[in-house]
């Protein structure tokens, strides 16, 4: 029996540049519930290597109500930022591409975005995702973040919250320029369980959910692994490779306090021995184990790791 005990993807965090903006979205219009607004702990910002001149502020926002896949928005001030994806397409490889929310109807949803400033990387498409077929939008919105709004048709999923962003962050994407090797750091290293993987390549010039040009879609192969911490589809991640066109890098700027999407949080127990493991099997470490409090969770041993391509990936265990 393994010493320690994965449980779910707990939040995406997003450095964001008009907190009132984004919570306007989520809340206003999305129908999201707000947690609580913090003030983040000093011991956290040390372990984010932030100067002591920086000083955060953070709002935990939830999905009717839904204890996972929550976004935790941070405020850094005191310290110069940039944007993580700057001007960004999905192909371009380093930090977190998009987040997943499941909505009602997605072709609705495109017209309302619209009206807010958002912009579409294409019209709603009909989507087949190995065994998952769904309608499908990538839009643009604050802070140079991609979030995918998807409504699935077969297998048939029932959305039962009657607000206008339905579920909580189900999903999210990290383009990698090596899915082997990404494959090898998330399921060796990391000790992820793989729930799919599918191929999408197009037989003919046309339009397409990542804004390839005609000339080039049906010469590019979208290729991911989707994978769970816990072995559960509550929360789960994929990792992408666009073979057949190469874009920008930004491994080196998905550290905080940059803007844009740059941290998951992963609950574990018995994380001493999840540490140990980690280290041995040669993961990059991007802050120690130590102990801090983490609101509203309490007092938490905590550490995280650096992926290949950018990605800071936050292990917690809660101590009260």
């Amino acid at each position: 029996m393994s010493a320690f005990r994965f449980g779910s993807i707990l939040e995406v965090l997003y450095s964001v540049g008009d907190m009132d903006k984004v919570m306007k979205f989520f809340v206003d219009f999305g129908g999201w519930n707000k947690v609580g607004s913090y003030i983040v702990d000093r011991a956290i910002m040390e372990g984010w290597g932030l100067p002591s001149s920086a000083t955060a502020t953070e709002v935990l926002l939830q999905s009717h109500n839904h204890p996972s896949g929550q976004l935790r928005m941070v405020k850094f001030t005191g310290v110069e930022q940039k944007y993580i994806r700057s001007s960004q397409q999905p192909w371009d490889v380093g930090g977190i591409m998009d987040i997943n929310l499941r909505v009602h109807d997605v072709a609705s949803v495109l017209e309302e975005l619209r009206e807010r400033g958002w912009h579409s990387l294409s019209d709603p498409l009909l989507q087949v995702m190995g065994p998952f077929k769904l309608y499908d939008i990538l839009m643009k919105g604050y802070d140079e973040t991609i979030v995918a709004f998807t409504h699935r048709i077969e297998p048939p999923l029932a959305i039962e919250a009657p607000i206008k962003l339905p579920s909580h962050i189900y999903n999210s994407s990290i383009t990698v320029n090596n899915l082997r090797e990404a494959r090898s750091f998330y399921v060796d290293i990391l000790g992820c369980q793989v729930l799919n993987e599918y191929e999408v390549k197009k037989e003919y010039p046309q339009e397409n959910m990542f804004g390839l040009p005609f000339n080039m879609v049906d010469k590019v192969t979208c290729k991911a692994v989707m994978l769970s911490f816990d072995g559960d589809r509550d929360v789960v991640f994929q990792i992408v490779e666009f073979d057949g066109v190469e874009g920008k890098n930004f491994s080196e700027r998905s550290r905080p306090p940059n803007r844009g999407f740059f941290s998951y949080r992963v609950l574990v127990s018995g994380i001493s021995a999840y540490y140990t493991r980690v280290k041995e099997r040669g993961a990059v470490l991007y802050a120690e184990l130590n102990r801090l409090s983490i609101s509203p969770y309490g007092k938490a041993r905590c550490f995280s790791i650096l992926s290949p391509n950018g990605v800071i990936w936050e292990f917690i265990e809660s101590i009260e």
